[in-house]
């Protein structure tokens, strides 16, 4: 009865961490940057990176290997429909092109970068 019941505990703090996991809702996609580009003032080289979206706290990370390069927040926008592929948009500030916008395919949300450290006047 005793090895029973650790079993079940075992079980149900299983399902709780799995639970966890599951929620935290990071998403990550590959991304090619084919002209160094500022996310969040930060300067990202030419080439590909991996971009990581955690939903729960609007933060979007691009990661050469392991190591984040630039780290911002981003708000979701929803798309009409599914995006077929990872896109992205730049505009064109003082300092060079700066990421204002990524979709990752597969996604019905666009994400919206909202910290761009280049402000109207800045």
């Amino acid at each position: 009865m005793k090895r029973t019941a650790t079993i079940i505990a075992l079980a149900f703090a299983l399902c709780a961490l799995v639970g966890t996991i599951a929620l935290a809702k990071i998403k990550f996609h590959k991304i090619n940057f084919d002209q160094d580009t500022l996310v969040n003032g930060a300067l990202v080289k030419k080439g590909e990176y991996q971009a990581r979206f955690d939903e729960q706290n609007g933060e979007l990370t691009i990661l050469d290997g392991s190591r984040a390069v630039a780290t911002t927040t981003a708000k979701e926008e929803a798309l009409a429909k599914k995006a077929p592929a990872t896109s992205f948009e730049v505009k064109t500030g003082d300092n060079g092109p700066m990421l204002t916008k990524i979709t990752f395919g597969g996604s019905r949300y666009a994400l919206l970068i909202s910290d761009n450290q280049s402000a109207e006047g800045q």
